[in-house]
């Protein structure tokens, strides 16, 4: 770029002329890479981001049909030996790592006309800085299982002799695959430090003192420009684990240098005080500010001693839970019986209604038992008649005493009428119930929800509740167990509430959660349909922009 004002090379980055300090406005030009099959194998279809080193592209490999990114160093740096020689370091760190969770590099090569790429897998999700600023606060839970893949990762990498020194939200993908929740890739490994003890990487290629990475993660010791190891990478574990946590990094300034000196000289708050309103838990709380420590030693001394710790937390969470979850809980008792007032004559009369059958008629339940009881009667009576051979009326039953010669008969009878009335109330007991059931093929609400119609065989979120079946109370004690559940990291038990509570309450904070849940389970399918219920019955919610990106074609 020539300086308008006093004819100065300019070069492609500055905004100024650096000789007469002029400002320099660009014009946008067109991206000539766009369209263009590079080496022949990769056929460039987007662009996906800038840097200062180059270029990002989302392309397809043309012998296979399959995404891949591409990384493109710029044309004006090809003539910097320091900047290749690191394009070629970063392609060599990235591929001694083959771990599920680091991103794999594909190839490394030169095009037709001089340009250096990288082509690395493509991995369709959010980075983590988009999660955090569209889904926080995030459930414990959830940070321990993509921390902990972070962990792997690193653990890996440090293992290859392999440091990150740029670790940062935006440098880890979140990918949410079907049965992996939260399934993480740590990317860009462009200002990698390779450990080797044979020499091969020749010359250092920073300058002693040089400082690279991103301010608001680097540890103290990178920030000074002094050598680093893989507990600098464990270091901004430890702030993204702040960030997560509080929704704000540990120090705040608007400059790099104010960053780096904060880094250097000054304390950090406890997560709680920083945020009073967020919930952590002071395990996890002396764990971060472990890692925040200034002096290395007093960090956790590798990734999976890092990863333990934190596994320990989530697994002393779980137990404490599951604790609270063994004290009995009126929601999750089975359903009562309705019980008649005692009878004169000291028993009792039950009336049970069947989970999705009905109810059944209060005629046939009370007469089943009477008639047993009847039965019984005559048989005690025949056992008292052969014991003593009275002959007097019996006052209370009215029934005759019969001689002791013939109780066998008494009793052999007695024992005949009662097997023939139970079965026979037996029989017309499960008739009833059977002309009460649902046909074959309906669908059946739990927990006591009416029956759907066997004609309604649509989707939960597309059908509406009979006023008449709405509990509003009820739904908000089932609402608040699928957060608990959410809270907790289990996707399905939350769905299952949230749904429950939706059949007896359908408002839009449930189809709205309902949709997050599936979506985060990464069933598109179902949360597609409840966030479009949610659109429908709240047409001015503040969800919209969000349920938008996540889900384009439901505008």
């Amino acid at each position: 770029m020539i300086c308008p004002s006093c004819n100065t090379e300019a070069g492609d980055v500055s905004r100024f002329c650096p000789s007469c300090g002029a400002t320099i406005v660009r014009a946008l030009e067109a991206d000539d890479f766009i369209g263009k099959i590079v080496a022949r194998k990769y056929r460039v279809e987007q662009m996906l981001g800038e840097g200062g080193m180059g270029k990002v592209y989302k392309a397809n490999q043309v012998a296979l049909d399959k995404p891949v990114v591409l990384k493109v160093l710029r044309q004006s740096l090809l003539s910097d030996e320091r900047t290749v020689a690191r394009f070629h370091r970063e392609a060599k760190a990235a591929s001694r790592l083959n771990h599920p969770n680091s991103i794999s590099v594909l190839d490394f090569g030169q095009s037709e006309e001089g340009s250096l790429y990288i082509a690395m897998e493509f991995v369709a999700g959010k980075d983590l800085h988009q999660v955090l600023s569209k889904e926080w606060p995030l459930p414990e839970a959830r940070l321990v299982r993509i921390i902990s893949q972070v962990l792997s990762a690193l653990s890996d990498a440090h293992g290859a002799g392999v440091v990150h020194r740029d670790l940062k939200p935006e440098n880890i993908m979140i990918e949410q695959r079907r049965g992996e929740p939260d399934f993480v890739k740590v990317l860009d490994f462009g200002i990698a430090k390779i450990q080797d003890s044979t020499g091969e990487e020749g010359p250092a290629l920073t300058r002693a003192g040089f400082v690279c990475g991103t301010p608001e993660y680097m540890s103290p010791e990178q920030a000074r420009g002094a050598q680093v190891d893989h507990r600098s990478d464990l270091y901004a574990v430890g702030v993204i684990l702040y960030q997560l946590t509080t929704g704000m990094l540990p120090f705040d300034s608007d400059s790099a240098v104010g960053f780096a000196t904060k880094h250097l000289t000054e304390e950090p708050p406890l997560p709680s005080r920083r945020r009073p309103d967020c919930k952590v838990s002071q395990g996890m709380e002396r764990l971060i500010m472990r890692a925040l420590a200034k002096d290395p030693n007093d960090r956790p001394q590798t990734a999976d001693e890092f990863k333990a710790d934190l596994n320990s937390l989530d697994k002393d969470r779980r137990s404490a839970n599951a604790a609270r979850r063994g004290v009995s809980s009126p929601v999750l008792q089975p359903l009562p019986r309705k019980v008649t007032p005692t009878d004169s004559t000291g028993g009792q009369q039950n009336e049970q209604t069947w989970p999705g059958q009905g109810e059944v008629p209060d005629q046939t339940v009370r007469a089943f038992p009477d008639q047993m009881e009847r039965a019984q009667r005559v048989l005690r009576q025949g056992q008292q008649a052969g014991a003593s051979g009275a002959k007097s009326r019996a006052t209370d039953t009215g029934v005759t005493p019969v001689p002791a010669d013939k109780s066998l008969k008494v009793l052999k009878g007695a024992t005949v009428g009662l097997v023939v009335i139970s079965l026979g109330f037996a029989g017309y007991f499960f008739w009833q119930v059977n002309q009460d059931a649902p046909p074959a093929g309906t669908e059946v609400a739990g927990n006591g929800a009416t029956p759907a119609p066997v004609a309604d065989r649509r989707p939960l979120y597309e059908q509406d509740v009979a006023g008449a079946n709405r509990d509003a109370s009820f739904a908000e004690r089932l609402e608040r167990e699928g957060d608990d559940a959410h809270l907790r990291g289990e996707l399905t038990v939350a769905a299952d509430k949230y749904q429950q509570a939706f059949a007896k309450d359908p408002r839009p904070t449930l189809s709205l959660k309902l949709g997050e849940v599936f979506y985060q389970a990464n069933k598109v399918q179902e949360a597609r349909g409840w966030w479009q219920r949610h659109l429908k019955d709240q047409t001015t919610t503040k969800a919209r922009r969000y349920i938008l990106e996540a889900m384009p074609d439901l505008g």
